[in-house]
């Protein structure tokens, strides 16, 4: 959060304490290497890393309006090398914040002991740009970086005198930490906080949200001046490795968030947050007489409170979501939006100010709808210790109550069906307003099963005597499966969601398959399932001696082994629960037959996962069907060994081979030609 300088009449400035940084440079900050460092040659600690950290140093310093950074790495491999490459990001904001990189110090230091400085000069390269920021790094590369040396680097990033930041430790990375230390030197001067709806609060007290290892803790000491301190030191972090279904990073890693607060504690945090939030949520889904007009005109001729929701939901979708369409900033919308009235009139507004717009179209039909706000689960989880608001609850959904019970619904995800939640606001945490529970604070969403993540992929495929196969594939998404593909049409033109359906279909199918996407449907309608229709033309088929092998399932012949690796260091979490459905249909060659072939193959995980597959013949094709069951997104650690021999199973099933025998020469020319 920002803060400014609370200072009665007048606008005092800071000085940068000149003596306070001669001091820091005359210090240096380097760490003469030990012998065991120097010839060190492998991490036993952390076998097989390219490279790990044995010192990183963080100082945030308040007053000084700056953060002071410095590790110190040893390179074990040729892939380490890349580390001699340092960027270091930062952005240039137009809020004045001016945040900036300072002084850059770096060196390497050989196996004998050798220092090479660095004398270059950094720059800056741009990563990103949108309307508002441009996201920026400081780039600079070390000398003379080769394996079993140490490179090591300092740096400050500063910002304007008039703000101030609570820091955000995140103490693991994906290497391994030998020795840490973190430093916060917060400011004893009175803040302003701007909250919620631009509300400000004078900050006094300071309070953080932790995710460390066992026994470690933030420790806090007050200097002789009667000023707060806080360190943090650290040794032997694990690397923290991202795989594959994992949750989401931001709270999965080892992490310190500071911030200051004008509350006393958490309960009066959140209580005090909460009815900021409900009331400006209310403000702005005030019913006006466009609101009630509106309202009014389209749920002409409903019969039931449902048929008022779903007409009043069909007509929020077609309001432009600029979160989507991408066409202006976010700065014009929160200057020209305030209201759900402004949202009609202009015909476009973000997820949540459609979210609140639908809101206040139910109240003027006189339903009862109430605001909650939720956070998204596709990149946190929500922390209650965590005391900042606008960082963990970002989303906006609907709760509609009629015929003795809640509904749950999604108006700010552009073609969410009716009735649903996208993915990641599912299970996750949220706050109702008005909630009849007044015990919990905090609710959580209702989940999907998996009947509503329906995919099904139908070929009906001529083989060839060689091997060769030609034929159409019939792709049906519902649920969120196509809530995604529709996501991507918005935000590209045909051409590119063809593209992309072509390539998602050749990393399914057989190498080197020729795919050509013939039509979509549905892509604009949450209502209906999605379709898409494709030709395929490529061999499938191995020839061995009188015979040809064909995989058993089509549609995972390119696939790789969803969980590899025998340990884990994370939970297993899916987006969502899902049923996917294959079938196959193989025309054979005139003569073909089929030796053999799976007639009914299955794999279950206790009750949560179940796999089928089952094969018919006729004298002409042979027609395979492939069920997989995924009836939940969650499994912990403790489960990831059943869950992976589940998992080996049925890929070992779906790479399985029908095998068929080619005709006698004699059978051959007297077979009918099947069409």
């Amino acid at each position: 959060m920002r803060f400014r300088w609370w200072s009665v009449g007048i606008h005092a400035v800071l000085l940068l304490s000149a003596v306070s940084i001669r001091s820091m440079e005359a210090q240096s900050w380097f760490i003469p290497p030990t012998q065991e460092e120097l010839h060190m040659t492998s991490a036993p600690e952390a076998p097989d890393s390219e490279a790990i950290i044995l010192n990183r140093d963080e100082l945030d310093d308040d007053d000084n309006h700056m953060r002071a950074i410095y590790f110190r790495i040893k390179i074990l491999t040729e892939k380490g090398l890349e580390l001699g490459d340092v960027e270091l990001d930062y952005d240039k904001r137009r809020d004045s914040r001016g945040n900036s990189i300072g002084e850059i110090s770096a060196r390497t230091v050989q196996p004998d002991g050798t220092i090479v400085p660095f004398t270059g000069k950094p720059f800056d390269k741009v990563l990103r740009k949108d309307f508002e920021n441009s996201y920026s790094a400081r780039v600079f590369s070390l000398p003379a970086v080769k394996v079993g040396r140490i490179i090591e680097y300092r740096y400050t990033v500063r910002w304007d005198d008039h703000t101030f930041f609570s820091p955000n430790w995140i103490v693991q990375t994906n290497l391994y930490l030998r020795k840490g230390h973190f430093t916060w030197k917060p400011t004893n001067k009175e803040l302003i906080g701007v909250r919620r709806g631009g509300r400000e609060s004078i900050s006094e007290r300071l309070v953080w949200a932790k995710s460390l290892p066992a026994g470690t803790e933030v420790k806090l000491t007050h200097t002789p001046t009667n000023r707060v301190r806080l360190d943090l030191d650290v040794a032997s972090i694990s690397p923290f490795r991202a795989e594959e279904f994992m949750p989401p990073i931001r709270s999965s890693r080892y992490h310190v968030f500071f911030y200051y607060t004008p509350y006393y504690d958490s309960v009066d945090f959140w209580n005090t947050e909460i009815k900021y939030w409900s009331s400006d949520a209310n403000h702005f889904a005030t019913v006006s007489d466009l609101v009630r007009q509106t309202a009014t005109t389209t749920i002409a001729g409903a019969t039931g409170e449902e048929e008022k929701a779903r007409k009043l939901y069909a007509f929020t979708m077609t309001l432009e979501n600029t979160d989507y369409t991408r066409q202006r900033s976010s700065a014009e919308d929160k200057a020209e939006i305030k209201s759900a009235e402004d949202v009609l009139k202009r015909k476009r507004g973000s997820s949540n100010q459609i979210a609140k717009t639908y809101i206040a179209l139910a109240r003027a039909a006189g339903l009862q709808a109430s605001s909650m706000i939720v956070t998204d689960r596709s990149y946190l989880l929500l922390d209650v210790n965590w005391q900042d608001f606008e960082a963990q609850l970002t989303d906006e959904i609907a709760v509609l109550t009629y015929g003795g019970a809640q509904h749950y619904l999604d108006p700010g995800s552009r073609y969410c069906p009716f009735g649903h939640l996208e993915w990641d606001h599912t299970l996750t945490g949220g706050v109702l307003q008005d909630s009849k529970d007044k015990t919990k604070m905090f609710l959580p969403t209702p989940s999907e099963g998996f009947k509503f993540s329906h995919t099904s992929r139908v070929a009906d495929v001529q083989l060839e005597q060689d091997g060769h196969m030609t034929g159409t594939v019939t792709l049906t998404y519902e649920g969120s499966p196509a809530l995604r593909w529709r996501h991507v049409a918005l935000r590209n033109d045909e051409a590119e969601v063809h593209e992309q359906m072509k390539k998602a279909l050749e990393r399914w199918m057989p190498g080197g398959t020729e795919v050509k996407v013939t039509g979509i449907t549905g892509i604009d309608n949450g209502e209906v399932p999605l379709k898409v229709t494709a030709t395929v033309d490529g061999h499938v088929g191995n020839a061995v001696g009188s015979r040809v092998m064909l995989p058993v399932s089509l549609f995972e012949a390119g696939a790789r082994p969803t969980f590899p690796h025998e340990k884990r260091d994370q939970a297993v979490y899916f987006e969502y629960a899902q049923l996917l459905q294959d079938a196959v249909r193989y025309k054979l060659p005139p003569g073909f037959t089929v030796e053999s072939a799976p007639t009914k193959e299955q794999a279950k995980y206790e009750n949560l996962a179940l796999y089928a597959l089952t094969a018919s013949q006729t004298p002409n094709s042979i027609t395979l069907r492939r069920d997989l069951t995924m009836g939940d997104m969650y499994f912990p650690l403790t489960e990831y060994q059943g869950l992976r021999t589940f998992y080996g199973d049925f890929e070992a099933k779906d790479h399985g081979s029908i095998v068929l025998k080619r005709p006698t020469e004699k059978a051959a020319i007297e077979a009918p030609v099947v069409k």
